[in-house]
């Protein structure tokens, strides 16, 4: 039986490629016919697509994920901040609503504390 054989040598030079310009340049540096053998394997496109679209989404959750971080850090600082001025300012209300306290506040509006207790009324029907 014969041999199927091509007619034209395979030679790499033979086929249109670039001779000046950027794509030229690319295609001198990263030569995918001699790596790949002189074809594009059409057929793996899809999962070459599929790792890349992964790729992708993990690195966009990625910086998600920092960024959430960063807002949590930024509402954790806030929170305390806030925590801290709240303590100190329900210590001054305590202080201010003690009986002494107020009794230095009316003393130059000329009020005194009363010394006598207060006596009960008792109305008899």
């Amino acid at each position: 039986m014969a041999k199927n054989v091509s007619r034209q040598p395979k030679n790499h030079a033979s086929v249109n490629k670039p001779s000046r310009g950027i794509f030229a340049f690319f295609d001198r540096i990263f030569d995918m016919d001699i790596i790949l053998g002189g074809q594009f394997p059409a057929s793996q496109l899809r999962y070459v697509l599929w790792v890349s679209g992964l790729i992708v989404l993990y690195i966009v959750s990625s910086l998600n994920a920092e960024s959430l971080i960063h807002k949590i850090d930024v509402a954790k600082s806030d929170l305390e901040e806030r925590r801290a001025d709240y303590t100190t300012q329900k210590a001054e209300f305590m202080k201010a609503g003690k009986q002494s306290e107020i009794i230095k506040r009316v003393e130059p509006m000329g009020l005194e504390e009363n010394k006598v207790p207060p006596t009960k009324i008792v109305v008899e029907d």
